[in-house]
């Protein structure tokens, strides 16, 4: 299989983003920190402007996030790239449990799941997060399109999940990914 060509986003939330190490790849980071508003912010203007931003060509697939507080090994790294590359145009939501703190549930939930928070680990999910997440080109143009500079945080997420939903995008569980959500 031919790798294939994506753009490696790190979300680094006012700077406390936990240091990438020496994973593989050429990671860009996208600094967010408080504005007008807080803590609603412009998470979908600012990802689509890294996206315009980053673009050296059309050959790449897609975006890759990764966020601040989720820590990856080069072994989730390797088990997302070849994910990737099996289905291009599909989403890929690597499985990370949400924890109450952040979530402001009773219970941790997974990042992808069907419908409400549950801890049912599904394999095609109808909801993901952008924990760690490839988002493909074709569902960041109709995000685009759809409004997403401006839509913001904490709704960004669930407006992509219901737009890769429109488009029958599907979804896959990163399967030998196991990331960490820290913020427990």
């Amino acid at each position: 299989m031919i790798p294939v060509e994506v753009i490696l986003l790190r979300v680094d939330w006012n700077h406390t983003a936990i240091p990438l190490g020496r994973l593989p790849g050429r990671w860009h980071t996208l600094h967010l920190g408080p504005e007008p508003g807080w803590p609603f912010g412009r998470k979908g203007a600012e990802i689509l402007a890294a996206w315009r931003q980053i673009q050296m060509s059309k050959q790449e697939a897609g975006l890759v996030i990764l966020d601040g507080d989720v820590a990856i090994d080069p072994v989730d790294y390797q088990a997302m790239m070849r994910s990737i590359t099996m289905e291009p145009t599909a989403v890929h939501a690597a499985p990370v449990r949400l924890w109450p703190k952040s979530t402001q549930w009773k219970s941790w939930t997974w990042a992808h799941r069907n419908g409400e928070p549950s801890q049912d680990d599904v394999d095609n999910p109808t909801v993901f997060s952008f924990c760690f997440t490839y988002l493909p080109r074709a569902l960041l143009t109709a995000c685009h399109q759809a409004g997403m500079a401006k839509w913001t945080f904490p709704t960004c997420d669930s407006k992509v999940t219901d737009v890769a939903a429109k488009m029958r995008i599907p979804v896959r569980v990163v399967r030998g990914a196991s990331p960490t959500h820290l913020n427990y």
